[in-house]
């Protein structure tokens, strides 16, 4: 207490511990080497991992590493260099060390019209308007551009006339020229920044009929010359024109179905150039079995070569069977008539092993000869 009256009047030091807050983890060093990466901000250890720990408790270790690796990382975040500003304090991150790869290619910067290179070179700088303006001729607020806009030429009601006009000139039929005009010369501008583009990434990135005008001979693009073959300069441009002229005919709401066919025009050209997907009934069996049916026909014919028919090879194993016992057969009965007819041992005659002991009967051989038959015919049933 004394001590704490004596300090009364200075500064108050208390501790983490006095005021119930644990330091777990935080203030420990990770034990290990590092390798950072602020600009990234990322670190890494390139020690093995310990594997019969990682096998008891892996989630325990990957928490434990995940979290030392991370508490050095924002350490090493503190002690970078950092000014105060409104509302705490700023660091600049060191440029990253580790390259990282890039999932697609760096995009190519894109060609510059001729308003913008006229304007890169004389400096003049884009700012930004505002989208409405003060009419003085009507007194409000009107669009710059669009539906009524400011100083529409519909909305004059009387023109001045001047000294230099002509008589029996109409001022507003001369008003509705210029605005065609300058429409013209905004398409021709629009034209001419799309040949420039197509001379610089290629003509392959314009449609058909802008690719066909920006290489029209004369027009800034190629031009037939003497670097160039003319029929087949003349074949491409022909081609080009089919093309063109074969889009414009599918262009309509009914794809150039029921539209009226040119001078020459072949009945299956205007036809879509992809085909119609057509979808299976999820309704009618009988159509499914019968596709499916023909597929496996189709199937089977393309691959009869290597198909076996086991009916078909059945029979004809038991063809060459049957055959195989009629030799068999006739061979024992010509090999048992041969033996009967020098038999000549009497009614007691032992018979042989073969046919021909049967007929030994003097006489009476026939006998024998019946035995065989019947005993091949019942070996024949079995």
């Amino acid at each position: 207490m004394a001590d704490a009256d004596g300090e009364a009047g200075g500064p108050v030091k208390v501790t983490l511990q006095q005021l119930g807050v644990a330091t777990g983890y935080v203030g420990a060093e990770y034990e290990g080497h590092l390798d950072f990466d602020i600009g990234n901000l990322s670190a890494y250890d390139p020690a093995p991992l310990d594997m019969a720990r990682l096998t008891v408790d892996p989630d325990g270790m990957c928490a434990e590493i995940a979290r030392g690796i991370t508490q050095a990382l924002v350490t090493q975040l503190f002690n970078l260099p950092a000014e105060a500003v409104r509302g705490g304090r700023l660091a600049n991150l060191p440029a990253p060390t580790t390259q990282l790869p890039r999932a697609l290619p760096v995009p190519k910067a894109k060609p510059l019209t001729k308003w913008q290179q006229f304007a890169a070179k004389k400096g003049i700088v884009k700012r930004k308007r505002s989208k409405l303006a003060y009419d003085d001729t009507t007194g409000e607020w009107r669009r710059r551009y669009g539906y009524k806009r400011l100083n529409d030429d519909n909305d004059i009601p009387i023109i001045e006339a001047k000294a230099t006009d002509k008589p029996g000139e109409d001022p507003f039929a001369a008003l509705a020229a210029e605005k065609r005009e300058r429409v013209k010369a905004n398409r021709a501008s629009q034209l001419a920044n799309l040949k420039q583009v197509a001379k610089r990434v290629g003509a392959g990135a314009l449609p058909a009929s802008l690719r066909l005008a920006a290489t029209l001979p004369g027009e800034g693009g190629k031009k037939v010359g003497k670097g160039m073959d003319k029929s087949l300069r003349r074949k491409e441009l022909k081609q080009d024109i089919k093309s063109a002229s074969r889009l414009a005919g599918i262009s309509t709401a009914s794809i150039g179905k029921f539209d009226k066919r040119l001078a020459g025009e072949k009945p299956g050209e205007r036809a879509p150039l992809g085909k119609r997907r057509q979808f299976m009934s999820v309704t009618d069996v009988k159509s499914e079995r019968s596709k499916i049916g023909s597929l496996a026909d189709k199937f089977l014919k393309e691959r009869s070569d290597d198909i076996v028919d086991i009916r078909k090879a059945m029979g004809k194993f038991e063809a060459d069977a049957r055959e195989e016992r009629r030799q068999a057969k006739r061979k024992r009965e010509e090999d048992g008539g041969s033996g009967g007819g020098g038999g000549g041992g009497g009614k007691r005659a032992k018979k042989a092993a073969g046919g021909g002991g049967g007929g030994g009967g003097g006489g009476k051989g026939g006998r024998g000869f019946k035995g065989v038959a019947r005993e091949n015919s019942s070996r024949v049933r079995g």
